[in-house]
């Protein structure tokens, strides 16, 4: 039996919101903006993977038992997005609690995500060997009691204490994490977020009749600060955090913003404010966008007019890491 090894951590039944239909409808292609400052056609099949992302290595299961799971709820998504899409409300609760679910979990379970706490735990550990390795007898102590145990096996090679010592100074190596220790610490992120989710306040938006429509990415949860007072503080924006508001993409024809603050409610935005809800989903973007075209507008700053589409890839701004200010991606029309 074949084992799934190309994982999406965005799955295709919500990519083909914002892509073309392709020989009848078998196939689907998104315009990819990539950081680099390259712009090109994929299929989304080709987009949002990384290999072996959901693998987890637990004797007597296969390797792909997580993606096999992830499979099972994209089966229930992709009808819910379709029913979503087709009402552009979050009236039925059902299809509102799989799609909140969707958000946690792609807030949660990201390559950006991953790296932030894989680097975290590199600098704890290089922390603790700094301290280990400080000293000889130290050293020696720790080396004793790991043998004692059992972590370290009596044909292991000898490693002396001034080789360990100039290993952890030049740092040259990088910690790595078991791919099921992501998984298992992203499902406790999940549980802790859901509920913040759910307590949000909903606001479908949809574009004008005849616009270029929203916009996704990589990264397409953004939850940003929506309180002036609160933005430059030293700590960022947080899931349970009052003054934040999350932005979510969920077609080209529909994007949800939720806020603690805010009012249910079903609005069709002026392109303006297309183009600013754009501008917050290319800012939020890890290295690319995906767009059906490039006729879509996005907005930078408050004090700049909306820009096509087809400027971002030369965008400096959005190449360097920068493509708009919180404030501009955050503003939305008096009702909201």
């Amino acid at each position: 039996m074949m084992v799934a090894r190309r994982h999406h951590f965005l799955p295709q039944c919500y990519l083909k919101g914002f892509a073309r239909p392709k020989k009848h409808g078998k196939t689907h292609q998104v315009v990819v903006f990539d950081r680099a400052g390259k712009s090109f056609t994929s299929n989304i099949i080709n987009i949002a993977v990384e290999q072996d992302f959901n693998r987890v290595d637990v004797e007597g299961h296969p390797p792909d038992t997580f993606e096999q799971l992830m499979a099972a709820f994209e089966g229930d998504l992709g009808p819910a997005l379709s029913r979503i899409l087709q009402a552009r409300n979050l009236r039925n609760e059902e299809d509102r609690a799989t799609l909140l679910n969707f958000i946690g979990l792609v807030a949660i379970r990201n390559p950006r995500f991953r790296e932030t706490f894989r680097d975290f735990n590199e600098q704890v550990l290089n922390q603790l060997m700094n301290l280990v390795t400080a000293d000889k007898d130290r050293w020696e102590g720790q080396v004793k009691k790991m043998r004692d145990s059992g972590y370290v096996k009596p044909d292991s090679p000898e490693v002396t204490y001034e080789q360990m010592r100039d290993f952890v100074q030049r740092g040259d190596y990088r910690i790595e994490l078991n791919k099921g220790f992501h998984i298992a610490s992203e499902l406790k992120g999940f549980d802790a977020i859901l509920p913040t989710l759910f307590n949000r306040k909903w606001v479908c938006l949809t574009p004008p009749a005849v616009s270029g429509g929203f916009i996704t990415s990589d990264h397409p949860v953004c939850l940003m600060f929506s309180d002036p007072a609160l933005r430059g503080k030293f700590f960022g924006p947080g899931h349970g955090l009052k003054g934040t508001e999350i932005i979510f993409p969920v077609s080209r024809h529909l994007a949800v913003v939720g806020a603690f603050e805010l009012k249910e409610d079903e609005i069709q935005l002026p392109e303006e404010h297309v183009a600013r809800v754009n501008g917050a989903v290319a800012a939020c973007a890890e290295r690319q966008v995906y767009a059906h075209n490039i006729d879509f507008n996005y907005l930078r700053r408050d004090n700049e007019k909306p820009r096509r589409g087809a400027e971002l890839v030369n965008d400096l701004d959005f190449r360097s890491g920068g493509s708009v200010s919180p404030s501009a991606a955050s503003r939305k029309p008096r009702s909201l």
